[in-house]
């Protein structure tokens, strides 16, 4: 008993809920001399940034301390990623301290940008200094940004799951309100309710499927034949990219809307401004296929962010193994991406038609944004199991293992 208390899974975990505990603290700190009564703070883009916020670890509703999130940093992330490709810009050839450095300054740039955003929108009490209440808040939401990075920095290193608890904590927490605010706003009759949890049950099953779902290529190794050889598979999964596009889609379209709202407070007399806004607000043509696409490229992205294959084909190099017929080294890696870019095309294409596709009755009926943007969540949640799962499993697996044979000292 006392060994299995003092295990290090259950370390770990105490210390995520620490860490969690922290997190929901934070975000009942509401910001300083703000109204919080008044939700049409921003106006008709309410409804889709705090939706985006809330699956990025904010809380826009609240307009508390960590109200902008996890967003910036993970933007941040996806772009640097993005700009790394390249082999002109060579950023990925720049020293890791470097790299870190450049993306916290690429943090600060999209946190002031959206911090700026909320804050000059907020409502504001009477009888107080604004360019002071300005400054405040906005220093506080970049610095609440920065604080939730560092305690998922903390928690990768002490706890599990890193930033992604972080992020099923405010799913889950936003997830609930929304489906209660939407049925009740539909006014849905029982059956209607039996029929959502029906699709729910199917979309979780089905997202369940494709991530467990791999491609086995046979890897062989070299002076090694025996009987087994034949367990030795290099696995690639049919959705390479997972549920990441969707959470980081989410992220950044929702840049463009902070940026306009920023420029209509800057030049309040420009119309082109506010038709901008319009057509980026949720539920309109421009927003959705703009989304669509996004999600698309960003499964491509991802794909090939996750798996890599001059790595893979480096590392088997190295540790001599070899794909059957095919030459170690350069002719394995161009196998190995082609692969990954036959199963980045199906799963972008699985991805666009989970969280995607269902968008479009936004279209025929804006009040159905929170429900077809379900099937998108449990797209994102499964992932999220899956990958503390898998680290809770490497973490027993030195646990479990037991020596042949035992000296005792």
């Amino acid at each position: 008993m006392k060994k299995k208390l003092t295990s290090v899974v259950v370390k770990r975990v105490m210390w995520t809920i620490s860490f969690l505990f922290i997190y929901v603290l934070g975000s009942r700190l509401t910001l300083p001399f703000v109204n919080v009564n008044d939700t049409n703070f921003l106006g008709g883009t309410t409804a889709f940034l705090a939706f985006s916020t809330a699956i990025t670890g904010g809380n826009l509703r609240s307009l508390s301390l960590f109200s902008v999130g996890l967003s910036p940093w993970m933007s941040a992330m996806i772009l640097w990623q993005m700009f790394s490709m390249s082999k002109k810009l060579g950023l990925g050839s720049l020293p890791i301290e470097v790299q870190d450095r450049r993306k916290m300054i690429l943090t600060f740039v999209i946190a002031l940008i959206q911090s700026l955003a909320i804050t000059l929108n907020l409502p504001i009490q009477s009888g107080v200094n604004y360019g002071l209440v300005l400054t405040l808040n906005v220093l506080l939401l970049i610095a609440g940004t920065f604080f939730l990075v560092w305690l998922s920095d903390l928690n990768s290193l002490f706890g599990v799951g890193g930033s992604l608890v972080i992020l099923m904590s405010s799913m889950v927490a936003s997830m609930l309100q929304n489906i209660v605010n939407s049925i009740k706003e539909l006014q849905g009759s029982p059956l209607f309710v039996v029929l959502l949890l029906i699709l729910s049950l199917a979309f979780i099953y089905i997202s369940v499927i494709m991530q467990r779902a791999r491609y086995r290529i046979l890897v062989n190794k070299i002076t090694i034949h025996n009987r087994f050889k034949r367990y030795s598979y290099l696995d690639i999964q049919l959705n390479p990219a997972g549920g990441m596009p969707f959470m980081y889609a989410m992220s950044l379209v929702s840049i463009p809307q902070y940026f306009l709202m920023l420029l209509q407070v800057i030049f309040p007399n420009a119309s082109w401004i506010q038709d901008w806004i319009g057509q980026f607000a949720i539920g309109r043509p421009v927003w959705l296929y703009t989304y669509i696409v996004v999600l698309f490229i960003l499964g491509l992205a991802f794909s090939f962010i996750n798996m890599n294959g001059e790595e893979i084909a480096e590392k088997m190099k190295k540790s001599g193994e070899y794909i059957y017929n095919i030459y170690p080294g350069e002719e394995t890696s161009r196998y190995i991406n082609w692969l990954i870019l036959r199963f980045a095309v199906i799963g972008s294409t699985y991805t666009v038609l989970m969280a995607g596709l269902p968008m479009l009755i936004v279209l025929y009926d804006p009040r159905y944004m929170q429900l077809t943007m379900l099937p998108g969540l449990f797209f994102i949640f499964n992932g999220m199991v899956f990958n503390i799962k898998e680290e809770i499993d490497a973490l027993t697996l030195n646990e479990n293992y037991r020596p042949l044979l035992e000296i005792d000292s």
